[in-house]
């Protein structure tokens, strides 16, 4: 627990884009509190739906790979299926597996795109969303007036000679995941005080009568800026339970919103069952984990939660209006310009353009072929129908082999006599 206690993340790489986000955060509790409205919530909803437009053309790029794939589908299963029973024994394996990805990587190239074309937004999105949460995770690290509140209070209590050997206080920072060597740090002292609830602000003060003074002068301010909404933002709603109770919910159920209106926007329909049952279990299950986790990190990150999944919704529904307007062929000619830039630089030989079906003829096909396979559901279970009607007018002698025998020669008889017709 002691690494989460750091007041500006160290991390490798999530470190320094904290540090840029934190400007960001910062920059907007400034602006808010020139407005007389400084408030952690506002800010990081705020902060939540700049941080979600800047990454709005990766959101696009994201989709518009999405919709290739969706119209790879297909080609893809195809060469799958071509190579589903290779031995692994047989001599000739390897060479089999060598032309299967041959022919996977024509059909990417058909499209000018690659099996990483959707991870290059991934990788680019997850330092970002690492760094996000440790700016809303240490908001005194990020925020210097909200640090400020702190400072009078970590001062006056550096000065008292024995308050790292009080067994009660250490106690408290245990509590809080701060061990007893963590205490003669200042800003893990700051991050301590950050995390205090009402009553441990109690307790806090009964071990250090003589701080009451500085916390009963700033803790108007610091509930200004952690109230939000009659919750406390810095503690988890599980020490909170109403109204902090709502926090878990509403970020589940905008989790579960966001991530449905995205499977049925991204073309899930022409994947595999196995591909859509696995996609619909996670659907089931993220947002399950998110009211599991929202309960025990500080209702700052269930604020984020929930504002994040309500912005990617007002995003997925824009992105959807842009990617109706684009033309298929166009997008894999402009992949395929792009790629034949790399490809004679490598010395290789350009690609040409091919026309491409449109997503909704996929569909089209997908639907027709669907209703071929019911209307012959549907012949079966007639001839099924008429075939036991038969039976049942001729039958005579129920029960005895011979009649059996002689009943399956009629209509034996009566399917040849249709079939020369």
């Amino acid at each position: 627990m002691d690494f989460l206690s750091l007041t500006q993340s160290n991390w490798f790489l999530v470190g320094p884009v904290a540090k840029v986000l934190g400007v960001v955060m910062n920059g907007i509790y400034e602006f808010l509190d020139m407005f007389g409205i400084a408030s952690i919530g506002l800010a990081i909803i705020l902060f939540t739906i700049i941080i979600k437009a800047l990454m709005l053309p990766l959101s696009i790029k994201q989709q518009k790979f999405t919709k290739l794939n969706s119209i790879m589908a297909p080609e893809l299963q195809q060469v799958q299926k071509k190579y589903a029973n290779l031995d692994k024994s047989s001599p000739k394996y390897n060479e089999m597996l060598l032309k299967q990805n041959e022919e996977m990587k024509e059909v990417y190239a058909k499209y000018g795109t690659s099996p990483t074309g959707g991870c290059v937004q991934m990788l680019i999105q997850m330092p970002i969303l690492f760094a996000l949460y440790q700016v809303i995770y240490k908001i005194p690290g990020y925020i210097t007036k909200v640090r400020a509140f702190y400072e009078p209070i970590v001062e006056a209590l550096q000065n008292i000679p024995t308050y790292r050997d009080n067994a009660d206080f250490v106690t408290l920072a245990q509590q809080n995941g701060i061990n007893a060597a963590g205490l003669s740090d200042s800003n893990k002292l700051i991050d301590l005080l950050y995390n205090f609830d009402k009553t441990e602000w109690t307790k806090f003060t009964e071990i250090f009568p003589n701080l009451n003074e500085y916390v009963a002068k700033a803790l108007p301010s610091i509930e200004k800026a952690n109230y939000f909404l009659g919750m406390d933002l810095a503690t988890a709603p599980a020490q909170q339970l109403w109204p902090g109770v709502l926090i878990p919910i509403l970020a589940g159920l905008t989790q579960w919103l966001s991530s449905k209106m995205m499977q049925t926007d991204n073309g899930s329909k022409n994947s595999d069952d196995t591909m859509g049952s696995t996609m619909k279990t996670m659907n089931i299950m993220m947002p399950l984990m998110s009211v599991f986790f929202c309960f025990t990190f500080s209702a700052g990150i269930g604020v984020y939660w929930i504002a994040s999944s309500v912005v990617m919704i007002l995003i997925q529904m824009i992105v959807n209006k842009y990617m109706e307007r684009i033309d298929i062929n166009q997008m894999v000619e402009k992949n395929i310009e792009k790629a034949n830039v790399k490809r004679v630089k490598k010395g290789q030989k350009p690609l040409k353009a091919k026309a491409v079906m449109n997503v909704r003829t996929i569909e089209e096909e997908r639907e027709l072929e669907e209703k071929k396979e019911a209307e012959l559901k549907e012949r079966v279970t007639k001839q099924v129908e008429k075939s036991t009607e038969y039976y049942s007018t001729t039958q005579k002698k129920k029960g005895k082999l011979a009649s059996k025998a002689g009943m399956v020669q009629q209509y034996n008889e009566k399917s040849e006599k249709k079939n020369r017709k």
